[in-house]
């Protein structure tokens, strides 16, 4: 782990975070757009102060990313926070790549003021659900009495 180091990337690491991103897409069977559809968009989004994306690599390029969203929220006065992407390369998983990468994305978090961050697992990753609940996060559906479902509907582009 030591030859990689995780930090906030720049506008200038977009294409490379949508390589990463279309890899993590690909592996999943997910619906992806082109790679440069997706670099135009990061690079406008980390270029704001609604996005940021944490990267862990070295010399020889990325290998894992977290693309994180911020909005604004009347419950406190720091950003609400969604890790919408956690990613590293499969053949360095368990490395601790993807520690790297949380603890530097929780450190930014902290910088910025966000008091929550939100993430969605699916279910039947457990081993994501790990990962996540060695860090404290906790879910809160099967055996509390707040059940939270997320709702979800494709819209239609503007014309």
């Amino acid at each position: 782990m030591d030859e990689y180091d995780a930090f906030v990337a720049a506008p200038e690491h977009s294409l490379e975070l949508a390589r990463l991103q279309a890899d993590f897409n690909r592996e999943f069977d997910a619906p992806c757009p082109p790679v440069p559809v997706l670099a135009r968009r990061l690079e406008a989004m980390l270029a704001g102060d609604r996005c940021f994306a944490v990267a862990a690599g070295a010399g020889r390029g990325l290998v894992g990313h977290a693309l994180v969203t911020l909005r604004p929220t009347i419950y406190f006065d720091g950003p609400l926070a969604a890790l919408d992407e956690l990613y590293v390369q499969p053949a360095l998983r368990g490395c601790g790549l993807g520690s790297a990468i949380m603890r530097c994305l929780l450190l930014e978090l902290q910088r910025r003021g966000s008091l929550e961050l939100h993430i969605n697992v699916d279910e039947d990753d457990t081993g994501a659900r790990r990962f996540y609940e060695r860090y404290g996060f906790a879910n809160r559906e099967p055996d509390s009495a707040w059940r939270m479902l997320l709702y979800y509907q494709e819209l239609p582009p503007a014309r």
